[in-house]
């Protein structure tokens, strides 16, 4: 297959609202192509409408193509194996967010499906060998090959023709029929390691020629559960989903971010960050007591508190809080509600309007939520909520999350105080009140261990490092200082 020699040609896969954000709204998209790039969206549902708010931002694209979902027939057995390989990989590498997460969804499975997942660490523990898991993940592929007609995108990069396809969330099935593609075409395919949970609470990934990740930890994480990896295939860039808040345009002001949640000019309010559905079922009723407790304590009770829910959901969970108590909002992560499959296309205003909320309030409350990241970039007071002890307190929350290994050095630096009961949690929130720099060291090094260079140029970096790897060797000066201290060789 011809490819471009002297100007790079990169095929973008967005699968998803957070890959738009960081490579359209994140500035990735127009930095690539003021170096001289062309750039292919390939976007789920295709290009935006012309009348969306953000249409505009992706005018710099070479042109959007529509992700294709692949049709697919049932494999029987697809889903055992499938299984049978997330547990050999966990066990092989001892990550101890797997046990935690399984004791979690197993909680109210049947006789027979405990069963079953008996049987599947059984096999496990035989999967964990490398031969094994080998020969495994080579017949998940030929599986998932005669189950899927992947011709249609492999047609559709072959007409794009680009030097290198970019995964931005590589744990979702979305993109794997364009790895399998691009593989078959003999396209060198990267990824970005979207989020800081990808690692450790999913399965293995498939390998890719390179990539990016956040900080230095995490390259040493990826070369440990990865160890065939090369280490100077693993570049460090940061996340672009953090420059935003070192952007003063993201910041609105006061009055103007008050006005938008509904709240009087002179309120004062804590954020609480929910979690998602699925490990937090009982979290409205949480949220209600929590409302409770605050109008019992004479320093809480002037406080308003705004609830800003998963962006995978609606408000309609949270009805019953904000139906009962005048003084609980309910703030969405986008404008635009998704839709059953997840999808929405966001635009810059959301990011604003997540920035600005965090930047006002006088604390963000949260049971592990990756919120926690953001609230400390902002320096605001992070307290977290480990009721597992708390004989007064829902139950169907995963508590439990904080063990995880992506969570764990959070608490361990320092950076967010986590309460075990009510009365603890009181006092802490009393506290963020009355000392809101407390902490700031210690929110500062858990940032920078955690985000790495959280210093606003991490599309920059990201930008820098993808024209490498496209084989553009001639980068500009405004670029070129990103990578310093960064080499990596690109064959």
């Amino acid at each position: 297959m011809t490819r471009p020699a002297a100007r790079p040609r990169i095929a973008a896969l967005l699968p998803y609202v957070w890959s738009v954000r960081n490579v359209v709204y994140g500035g990735v998209l127009d930095r690539l192509t003021a170096a001289g790039a062309d750039v292919h969206l390939v976007l789920r549902h295709g290009a935006p409408p012309v009348d969306h708010p953000a249409a505009g931002r992706f005018a710099a694209a070479s042109e959007i193509h529509e992700l294709l979902e692949l049709p697919s027939r049932p494999i029987r057995g697809k889903a055992l194996l499938d299984a049978v390989i997330r547990s050999g990989f966990n066990r092989r590498y001892g990550i101890a967010s797997y046990p935690i997460y399984r004791r979690w969804f197993e909680r109210e499975w049947s006789v027979a499906q405990r069963g079953r997942a008996a049987g599947v660490e059984m096999l496990g523990a035989i999967a964990q060998r490398k031969p094994v898991m080998r020969r495994l993940r080579r017949a998940a592929e030929r599986w998932y090959r005669e189950a899927h007609d992947i011709t249609p995108v492999r047609a559709q990069l072959e007409r794009m023709a680009p030097s290198i396809v970019w995964s931005t969330f590589c744990v979702t099935p979305l993109e794997y029929p364009y790895y399998l593609a691009a593989r078959d075409l003999g396209i060198p395919i990267v990824t970005s390691i979207l989020s800081f949970d990808n690692l450790t609470s999913r399965s293995a990934i498939p390998p890719y020629d390179h990539y990016f990740v956040w900080h230095e930890g995490m390259r040493a994480q990826l070369l440990r559960l990865y160890p065939d990896t090369p280490r100077d295939r693993v570049t460090v860039t940061g996340t672009p989903q953090f420059d935003f808040h070192r952007d003063p345009a993201y910041r609105r002001t006061r009055d103007e971010t008050l006005g938008a949640l509904g709240l009087p000019a002179d309120a004062r309010y804590v954020l609480y960050a929910a979690s998602f559905v699925g490990l937090a079922p009982d979290e409205p009723l949480l949220v209600r007591r929590l409302a409770e407790r605050m109008h019992a304590s004479p320093r809480l009770r002037g406080l308003s508190l705004v609830v800003r829910i998963h962006p995978l959901e609606t408000r309609e969970r949270w009805r019953t809080v904000t139906d009962v108590f005048p003084n609980v909002v309910v703030q969405t992560a986008w404008e635009t509600p998704p839709d059953r499959d997840g999808w929405t296309l966001s635009t810059p205003n959301d990011q604003a309007r997540l920035v600005s909320a965090l930047a006002h309030a006088e604390m963000c409350v949260n049971v592990a939520s990756t919120m926690s990241l953001d609230a400390a970039l902002l320096d605001r007071p992070v307290i977290g909520i480990d009721f597992s002890t708390e004989p007064d307190a829902p139950r169907g929350i995963m508590y439990e999350e904080y063990g995880v290994e992506h969570y764990r050095p959070l608490v361990e630096r320092g950076g967010l105080r986590v309460a075990k009961s009510w009365n603890e949690l009181t006092a802490l929130m009393e506290s963020a009140i009355a000392e809101p720099s407390r902490d700031r060291l210690q929110r500062a090094q858990m940032i920078e261990y955690e985000c790495g260079r959280a210093d606003g140029c991490a599309a920059d970096r990201l930008t820098s490092a993808l024209l490498r790897a496209a084989g553009h060797t001639t980068m500009p000066a405004t670029l070129e200082h990103e990578v310093a201290g960064t080499a990596t060789t690109w064959q």
